[in-house]
Order: C-alpha cells, then structure tokens, then sequence
C-alpha cells in the first residue's frame, strides 16, 4: 500500500511538473460572448501586416451558452479572433498568457489577459486621436475651405496636411518609444515605421527584440522591415526600375534618370498627390532642361482612373505602373505605405532627399539648381 502511495505521488508531482512547462509554452483563449449567429470562431495568425497576409488556425466551437476554450502551442505572434464574419479581434499574445474575451454581442467584448493586447490597443487608440488631430482635421478644414478659398489657398492645406501626418508618424514613434519596450505588438507598428528621422532607434529596437525572441518569425518580419528603411534611407542607391507606362512600353528609371530625378509615388485617388501636380508641372518647366526629371509610379488599381489624371492634371514626364494599388511590386519593394512619398536621387542613383513636399521640395530643387 506504501509503494502504491508513493508511486501515485511521483506520477501526480510528474503530471503536475508536465503541465507547468506545458503553461510555460503554451497560451489559452477563453471567453463568453453571447447573441452570435455562429456556433465557432476563426483563429489566425498574421502572417505579414503590411500585405495583410493571414493564415487560419484553428475554429474555436462555442456551445449554447456563448463559451469557447482552448489551448494552442504556438509561438508569440499577432493572431486574429473573427466572430460572425463581422467582427474581427487582433490580439498580441505572448507565451503564457490566458486570454479571457467577454461580451453581450460582438459590438461589445473585453479582452483581458494579456498585456500585449493591451498595449497594442492602446496604442492604436492613440493612433486613432492623433490622425484625427492632425490630419483629418486639415481634411475637414479643406472640404469645407472648397467652398470658397482660392486654390492656392487649397493647396496651403495640402502641404498642411502632409506635414501633419509626418507630425502624426513621429508621435506614433515617440509612444512605441515611451510604452511599448519589446511588446509582441510593435509587430503591427511596423507598417508605419519611417527612415527619415527615426531609423537608428528602430534599428536598436530590433536588435532588443531579437535579443528577447531569437528563433520566432516576428522578429525576421521587423529586420526585413529595417532592411527595407535602410534600403530607401539617405544615402542609398536606388537601383533601376522597369515599369510599364500609359501605351504598354517598359521605361527604365535608368534610361531617364538625369542630374537630379524625382522619383514621385502617387495615385488618382490621393488629393494631396493631385495638388502637388501644380507645382510639379513648374518645376519641370523650369527645370526639366537644365537636368530635372520626375519619374512617376502610380499607385491606382484602376488603368482608367490613372489616364485620366494624367491628363487633368498635364503629367508629361515619364508616368508609369502596373496598376495593382499598393500591390505593385516596387510598392512593396520600397515599403510604400502612405500617399505622397517621393525619394530624390542625384545621377548615381542615390538618395539625396524624401518625402519633401510643397514648400521644401520647391525650395530644395531651386537651390540644386540655382
């Protein structure tokens, strides 16, 4: 009887150790979320955010009563929760965490649980307020500003706006500086990160990742992310482009590039883009035969949209794309995540200046070329 009570506390304090490490590598989502039309959820994990790019795991069943439960051994990383094919949850889980999601329908779920999660809904709350404060502001300011005020006028509130939304990147950095260290959920920031001015932290804030989490494929998503800055960063060489224009014919950036070229990202649908039209036409008029060129890729996903505004708006330097939004390969290539982006490159093909708009940009060719 002794030999059989030790044998069964040996297998208990086996079983006990077991499912410790177990907790150690595995995390759970649980939860309660009543009125839903399905009887399961979609788990997935985010494969690439900037592609928005995802992978199904797993369907959590939910019984009569709204509950689901279950326990995954998988690496930290962005997963989604979709209820209903209405609602989708993004969720930073690391390992370890017990995830508790809790609601009366699904306009209307807590998430517990998991600091990471939380972290990065704070985070794009923060996002939220400060693109409203900046540059949706500047939107308002000019649609109501259409009206009445005069098209330089209009185009004072474009630059405005592109001068906010960098403001607004730049805040975006300084909170991943000050709240979120090596969270699971910088993963998501990273489609918004820039090389202009905030390229060495980033770089530093990888390496601190990588440090934390070696082996996960977070961490080689953020270095081909730094990779990718460091490419398009001053100093750079941009190497040739081949890219179809209006009639079908391959233009390689190569074959046009001059003393100064301005390699000018844009689309039909971007309003800033198409404001800065003006003065794009005057500065190549001024500047086109003393060695000023523009190559210009747009970023529309319709041929139709695109012709038009390049006659509306008289683009008579070299326009190509190939019409797949921000799907086109060089878009990606470039880490294009935002409209207007623009990298000025001198005649070895290297990144002298980017993303310089209106004022700065009119400026910084006259003194090139003045």
């Amino acid at each position: 009887m002794r030999n059989l009570l030790s044998l069964v506390t040996l297998v208990t304090i086996i079983l006990l150790n077991g499912c410790t490490k177990k907790n150690n590598d595995t995390f759970s989502i649980s939860g309660k979320v009543l009125n839903l039309k399905e009887n399961y959820v979609v788990l997935s994990i985010i494969d690439d955010i900037q592609n928005n790019y995802s992978t199904v795991i797993d369907t959590l069943k939910i019984n009569k009563n709204g509950e689901f439960n279950s326990v995954y051994f998988l690496e930290p990383a962005i997963y989604s929760l979709n209820f209903d094919d209405k609602k989708t949850v993004l969720l930073a889980i690391d390992k370890g965490q017990h995830i508790v999601l809790k609601g009366k329908n699904i306009e209307n779920i807590t998430i517990k649980g998991s600091p990471d999660t939380d972290l990065l809904n704070a985070y794009e709350t923060f996002r939220n307020e400060s693109l409203n404060r900046l540059v949706k502001s500047v939107r308002n300011q000019i649609k109501e500003a259409q009206k009445t005020a005069s098209e330089n006028e209009i185009a004072e509130l474009r630059e405005l706006e592109v001068e906010n939304y960098k403001k607004h990147i730049n805040e975006l950095t300084n909170f991943i500086k000050d709240k979120m260290g090596t969270s699971i959920a910088i993963y998501p920031t990273s489609i918004r990160w820039n090389a202009e001015e905030n390229l060495l932290f980033y770089k530093e804030l990888t390496t601190s990742f990588e440090e934390k989490y070696p082996t996960i494929e977070i961490t080689k998503k953020l270095k081909q992310r730094v990779q990718l800055l460091e490419k398009t960063s001053i100093g750079s060489i941009i190497s040739n482009i081949k890219m179809t224009d209006t009639t079908g014919t391959i233009i390689e950036l190569d074959s046009v590039r001059k003393k100064y070229t301005l390699i000018d990202f844009w689309a039909s649908w971007c309003p800033p883009c198409r404001t800065e039209s003006k003065l794009l036409n005057e500065l190549y008029d001024n500047y086109n035969s003393k060695g000023f060129e523009i190559y210009g890729i747009s970023l529309d996903s319709k041929s139709e949209s695109w012709l038009k505004a390049i006659e509306k708006d008289q683009r008579i330097w070299p326009n190509v794309s190939s019409v797949e939004g921000f799907k086109t390969p060089i878009s990606i290539e470039f880490g294009i995540t935002a409209l207007p982006t623009n990298f000025l490159i001198d005649e070895t093909g290297k990144i002298i200046a980017s993303n310089i708009h209106g004022k700065q940009l009119k400026t910084k060719i006259e003194t090139l070329f003045n």
